[in-house]
């Protein structure tokens, strides 16, 4: 890692520190199941994994060289930079490890994550929904849920929404930023990847809920993650969407069902929950970084032209002892 990443680690885990302090959010509840627990834990680390999958997978459709284990590193270092306020230093982290490993320009790759934070939050968004309809509730988010959907959907497929978001980043940053296009049929190639991902995490946190709660819960449970997970991203400035999600959990698991003190409890012990599950993928990214560091300490053109003067050498002196062997005299 450069000095400056190093730095932005560091950074991302001070902020984490002092907002779980603050706002109280490592408070153990009471577990009534272990074995669900811990599936929800695998579930959920899975769906980081293949977050990282589909990270890797709209790089190469953009035109980027990288390995799944770059990738794993890339968000894995970078899992807590959305404590930061403003949340952009995730997707600026991922990018920034990625431009560096592979001398890509920062600011294509930071236009690329943009695009999959887009992609996800749409499918995200959609999967929420589902939920919502599935247990009778769309109509307590349903004009924000309308706008959200929209404007996602514009930014994702439409080119002027590609040229507004540009115009916004260019008022953010300072500077002129040229969002990659995906074509509609590449971007729908996509969605797979990530659909995996938060279909992964809504099992898991079904699992979670059921481990806490003592009940058995269904997938529309489970999808209260994704609906909150998008739409907690509208706090945009707040630090890693803190107090947003919990209440958008809270009202969610209401409506399934769940009394409201214990909705409220499992939706702020589901902070905790996350939370491990980050610290798991942080180790992951760390372990990840290691290897790539070892196995490409030297170039691939460089490892192979190595290789290749090996075997040239041997080959040279194998037709030299043969030689010396014809003309030896006996």
């Amino acid at each position: 890692m450069s000095k400056r990443f190093r730095l932005f680690v560091y950074a991302s885990l001070l902020f984490l520190c002092w907002y779980l302090w603050r706002h109280d959010f490592l408070v153990v509840p009471k577990v009534r199941s272990f074995g669900l627990l811990s599936a929800s834990f695998v579930f959920l680390v899975g769906g980081f994994l293949g977050g990282a999958l589909a990270w890797n997978r709209i790089l190469s459709r953009s035109g980027v060289d990288s390995s799944p284990g770059e990738c794993v590193a890339s968000m894995g270092l970078s899992i807590f930079g959305k404590y930061i306020p403003g949340k952009l230093w995730m997707i600026l982290g991922r990018a920034a490890y990625i431009a560096q490993r592979r001398g890509e320009s920062l600011a294509t790759l930071s236009a690329i994550s943009l695009n999959d934070q887009f992609i996800g939050l749409w499918v995200g968004l959609v999967l929420g929904t589902f939920g919502l309809m599935a247990i009778g509730g769309v109509q307590l988010f349903g004009w924000l849920l309308l706008f959200s959907w929209i404007s996602l959907s514009v930014v994702v497929f439409s080119p002027w929404g590609h040229q507004t978001a540009e115009r916004l980043l260019k008022t953010f940053l300072k500077r002129s930023i040229s969002l990659p296009r995906l074509k509609i049929s590449e971007t729908c190639k996509l969605l797979p990847w990530f659909l995996g991902y938060w279909t992964t995490w809504a099992i898991g946190f079904s699992c979670f809920v059921s481990g806490l709660s003592g009940i058995d819960q269904g997938m529309a449970t489970g999808l209260a993650f994704p609906l909150a997970g998008t739409l907690g991203i509208i706090a945009i400035f707040a630090p890693g969407g803190l107090g947003i999600r919990e209440g958008i959990l809270t009202a969610y698991l209401k409506l399934a069902g769940l009394p409201l003190p214990e909705a409220t409890t499992i939706a702020v012990a589901s902070r905790l929950w996350f939370l491990v599950g980050e610290s798991a993928f942080f180790v992951l990214g760390l372990v990840a970084n290691r290897h790539e560091l070892r196995s490409r300490s030297a170039p691939p053109s460089a490892r192979r032209n190595t290789k290749e003067s090996f075997d040239g050498v041997r080959r040279v002196t194998r037709d030299v002892e043969r030689d010396h062997r014809r003309v030896e005299p006996e």
